[in-house]
């Protein structure tokens, strides 16, 4: 996610190196990975002072008009208030929609992962447990969502007796999601049992201004749908000038791609491809918003790989240079990349 350089650029060298580990010692790997204090991750992004990141990545898409309308409804997903028999009770099989409880569950305001410590303090901050516990191996919700199994041989556990642990990290995606509780099988569930339309978000303590922008909009861009442009984020495309022909400006990157041409176009229905030497390396759908002050060529653009079904994101600018040509410039974690409009 968001490795927006790279992929646009189709040049990196990946070098596959095999490692071979038992389940539990990557599932102690990744207990080292998420240790740190976490609050609850969606009273945090929920804020309605980072409203406008939900927004900007919504209206991208979506196009502007719809962006209010898609925020509210992917925040709401998540923000559900019941599990468990109730939510069974309300949503039945999910089928006609459901929230999700993402909050923290049994007293517990706050987590802290240390090794193999799980430890949960209440809103006082006293502590409402803590145990050790051992990686049981790998574990599935339902088929759907797979992590790791973890367990206390501590007789007192209670309700935090297994925690189950979904592959994210800080590192990754800037927030986990988890499940605690006292019953292995049920844990499995996904719409049935104690646990039916329960997970646990959690975001670090120490977030910076940057994890809870990325955290937004991941969520946002994963949730989306890339089966068809909507009239208004095409028309804003359009407007915005991406549509086109453009070629890649490589000349900041050395000798390494001396010789390369690589060349990218927009179609009018937001269908792009890449084409490097003359051969096709992608093949995406193309979005934008201008999320600055208006006219001011500073916006959010978003790519959606149509062969691996990833999405990615990064700012733009979008301006001309002293040869009159329009000059498009992505900002991404891992490079800047400019690109000269051919067609014009």
């Amino acid at each position: 996610m968001r490795k927006v350089l790279s992929t646009i650029l189709c040049l990196a060298v990946v070098l596959a190196v095999a490692y071979y580990a038992s389940a539990e010692s990557a599932g102690d790997q990744l207990l080292s990975e998420v240790s740190a204090t976490y609050d609850e991750l969606f009273p945090v992004i929920c804020d309605p002072a980072y409203d406008q990141i939900w927004l900007d990545n919504c209206a991208a898409v979506m196009g502007q008009d719809m962006a209010p309308i898609v925020t509210a409804m992917l925040q709401s997903a998540c923000t559900g208030t019941i599990y468990g028999q109730e939510a069974i009770d309300a949503y039945g099989d999910g089928s006609n929609g459901a929230q999700f409880d993402c909050y923290f569950i049994n007293g517990v305001s706050q987590f802290v992962f240390d090794g193999n410590t799980i430890s949960g303090l209440d809103e006082k901050g006293e502590q409402v447990f803590s145990h050790v516990y051992t990686c049981a191996g790998e574990f599935s919700i339902a088929g759907m969502m797979d992590g790791y199994l973890y367990e206390t041989a501590d007789e007192d556990a209670g309700e935090f007796k297994y925690f189950l642990l979904m592959p994210d990290t800080p590192a990754t995606t800037w927030h986990i999601e988890f499940r605690y509780g006292s019953d292995k099988d049920a844990l499995a569930e996904y719409a049935s049992g104690a646990y039916a339309y329960w997970l646990a978000a959690g975001i670090q303590a120490d977030r910076t201004e940057d994890t809870i922008n990325n955290v937004i909009s991941l969520f946002c861009l994963e949730n989306l749908d890339y089966t068809e442009h909507m009239e208004g984020a095409l028309e804003q495309l359009k407007e915005l000038g991406f549509m086109g022909q453009w070629t890649a400006d490589l000349s900041a990157y050395g000798d390494m791609f001396a010789g390369v041409e690589l060349s990218m176009t927009i179609d009018e229905n937001g269908h792009g491809i890449t084409l490097m030497n003359g051969e096709q390396t992608r093949d995406f759908e193309a979005y934008a918003v201008d999320n600055g002050e208006q006219g001011d060529g500073v916006g959010l653009y978003v790519a959606f790989d149509n062969a691996e079904q990833e999405t990615e994101a990064a700012p733009y600018t979008m301006e001309t240079n002293d040869k009159g040509q329009t000059v498009l410039t992505f900002y991404a974690d891992d490079g800047v990349i400019s690109w000269v409009k051919t067609n014009e």
